[in-house]
């Protein structure tokens, strides 16, 4: 192997040390196909927005003052007319028709004074990605050309024998408008129109940071004006960081600004062989209070040079920017990357060279600028979470109805919202409806301390499990106690005073409850009950005829631990107290003595309840009355008390229903602020 080595460099020199001789005919020839145009030129672009830009750029190389474009969606047509330079018939020829001419070797700068935007001369090919034909029309110092372009007569020239030369048919000028510039007319477009206004106008102005009447050169869309707010996202703006003269002019103008920070613009570029150079970036970045109010579009931060945008994105090239990137949209002025030096934007004029030195500055700045943000964005949104949230009428209704402490810890919940960064507004009221649910249970519970634990959407879903879980199980044994206090009291309403002894004679021996709170059951021995029912009826058996017809029923029943009496007398009988005395004494003696006989190891807890029309006489002497009836182990409570202390104990627990419902329709009314 290394004897063919030598072999061939010994046959390289031999060669070399020949003597070289001219040739009349070359010996060697290259050309230049107007096939390439169709890669070079035509095959670059492919949108409409991208193309028309680089007209405007050449608008604005030519010194134009004001760019009209018009849109005919009914013919397919686009116009663009300039009060720019204009061109002579040799300008025509040796610059505008000629493929690849250098704009730089005039000169960076136009005689306007503006930074020159143009350089490989390929953008005027653009337009035949979106147009079949092309007419030109310009007026300079007096003179008006024109001609007509037809791509399907520059696809013949390139399979022709003559594939090196075009000649464009000279038309009738038609530039009454203009005393000097330029107009563009694209027909026979290939794209459709009827959607490209609204969005045109809104590329356009994010494509160049140089339109407006501050810069000198305004571009209008069907008459319209092209303007910053057509950007989308001027009065969407929350927070913003910016540095350099544009980014003082985006503090200035944006929106209602919730927080706005400088950062320091320069960048340090080193080169191999030469110094440290300093270049100065301009522009800013920004957040937004909601992803949703900005498209994919605006959401990036886009690369300009010379008031032209460079590069589509930056954003991809930080994988790790988090969260918050959706959120991210900025601008980045770096006019050191379109420079007389090596020149790194690619032949589209829509990206960079990821290699160059240049760009990778850039990269390094926008990095460290992204730091900062990220680290003070999430900060911010805290502080702004208890607006944002109030920002729906159903959650500021709620906040609104609590209390000075609650209030306090319903901002740090929603804090603890805003940090989860939930771009899905979907995902977003759900988490608001779980955690008011959670906050009203856990406040009736007085453990709201339990949410500052709270860290992820799924610990807010947890804890309402949890709590719903809670609530079903004492649900499940408090239901049959309420469905029966329910069907006694909704008994009572409006009842006939006569009939309400009948009505409580069904009810009173089953829902103890009704006499005392703690008496949710009554239960029973039944050998012991029949041995009390025999002595109550030899009692009964001697009562008079006037004590028998005002007695409705006697029973004994047992209830938390104490033996009890209840007697019912009739609603319209009134009875002496010492005739109440003496009968219940006798029942009390009766039970006495058959606890004794059933349990006599067992100490007697004996109460009577005794139910009347109205108090006992003499009712002039109540506490006296209730004295005698309490030697015996004895009270009364009359019908109508009865009734409204039922009433007083159930209250408690519709409270909590109703504060309970309120919630669940305040709840409910979040989807309406969502919708």
């Amino acid at each position: 192997m290394a004897s063919q080595e030598r072999i061939h460099n010994e046959r390289v020199r031999t060669l070399l040390k020949r003597p070289f001789q001219m040739s009349e005919t070359p010996l060697y020839k290259m050309t230049l196909s107007l096939n390439v145009l169709r890669h070079l030129g035509i095959g670059l672009y492919s949108n409409i927005p991208a193309v028309l830009s680089e007209l405007v750029a050449n608008s604005w190389d030519a010194d134009a003052s004001s760019v009209k474009i018009s849109v005919n969606t009914d013919e397919g047509m686009i116009e663009v007319i300039d009060t720019g330079c204009g061109m002579m018939l040799d300008e025509f020829n040796e610059r505008f028709l000629k493929v690849g001419y250098e704009r730089r070797k005039e000169g960076e700068i136009t005689q306007g004074g503006r930074p020159v935007m143009g350089r490989k001369g390929i953008g005027k090919l653009s337009a035949f990605s979106i147009a079949q034909m092309i007419e030109v029309h310009t007026v300079k110092d007096g003179q008006v050309n024109a001609f007509l372009m037809d791509r399907n007569a520059i696809e013949s020239s390139i399979r022709g024998e003559e594939n090196d030369v075009y000649h464009p048919e000279p038309i009738q000028p038609d530039i009454t408008s203009l005393e000097q510039g330029t107009r563009l007319v694209l027909r026979n477009l290939k794209r459709d129109l009827s959607r490209t206004v609204p969005f045109l106008r809104r590329r356009l102005a994010r494509r160049f940071s140089i339109i407006g009447s501050d810069h000198g050169f305004d571009v209008s869309i069907n008459g319209e004006p092209i303007t910053p707010a057509d950007r989308g996202f001027h009065d969407k703006l929350e927070f913003l960081w910016y540095f350099g003269e544009h980014g003082e002019a985006m503090a200035t103008t944006a929106g209602a600004l919730k927080h706005k920070q400088f950062i320091n613009g320069e960048i340090q570029l080193s080169a191999d062989e030469a110094p440290q150079q300093t270049h100065q970036v301009s522009g800013w970045i920004g957040t937004v209070e909601k992803p949703e109010t900005i498209d994919e579009v605006n959401n990036a931060i886009v690369l300009m040079a010379r008031g032209k945008l460079v590069h589509e994105d930056l954003l991809p090239e930080f994988k790790d920017a988090g969260v918050y990137a959706d959120y991210v949209l900025g601008e980045i002025n770096a006019d050191f990357l379109d420079t007389e030096d090596e020149d790194i934007i690619t032949s589209g004029r829509q990206s960079v060279k990821e290699d160059a030195p240049r760009y990778t500055a850039v990269l390094g700045f926008v990095s460290e600028a992204l730091k900062t943000v990220r680290s003070e964005w999430t900060g911010l949104r805290k502080e702004r979470s208890k607006t944002r949230a109030l920002v729906y009428p159903t959650i500021k209704e709620w906040y609104d109805g609590l209390g000075h402490d609650q209030k306090k810890t319903a901002e740090r919940l929603f804090s603890k919202i805003e940090s989860l960064h939930l771009r899905d507004r979907n995902t977003l009221k759900e988490l608001y409806k779980s955690s008011i649910l959670a906050f009203g249970k856990l406040a009736l519970k007085d453990m709201l301390s339990t949410l500052d634990t709270l860290k992820t959407k799924e610990n807010f879903d947890t804890l309402v499990r949890l709590i719903t879980g809670i609530d079903e199980i004492e649900a499940a044994h408090y239901y049959e106690v309420v469905t029966g206090r329910l069907a006694v009291i909704s008994e009572f309403a409006e009842i006939r005073k006569t009939a309400l002894e009948k009505v409580l004679q069904r009810h009173i021996f089953d829902h103890l409850w009704l006499l005392h709170p703690s008496w949710e059951r009554a239960t029973s021995n039944a050998r012991i009950e029949e041995t009390v029912r025999k002595e109550f009826a030899d009692i009964d058996a001697n009562l008079s005829e006037e004590e028998a017809r005002g007695r409705i029923d006697i029973r004994y029943q047992t209830a938390a631990g104490k033996h009890i009496i209840i007697e019912l007398k009739k609603y319209d009988r009134r009875v002496p107290v010492l005739t109440l005395v003496g009968q219940l004494e006798k029942y009390r003696d009766a039970l006495q003595k058959c606890l004794e006989e059933q349990y006599p190891e067992e100490p007697s807890h004996i109460e009577i309840i005794i139910i009347l029309g109205s108090p006992p006489t003499p009712i002039h002497k109540p506490q006296r009355n209730e004295g005698y009836l309490k030697q015996i182990g004895a009270r009364y409570v009359t019908y109508d008390q009865l009734v409204l202390e039922a009433e007083r104990s159930y209250k408690d627990y519709l409270e909590r229903q109703a504060r309970l419902s309120k919630l669940a329709d305040l709840i409910d009314r979040l989807d309406h602020d969502f919708a």
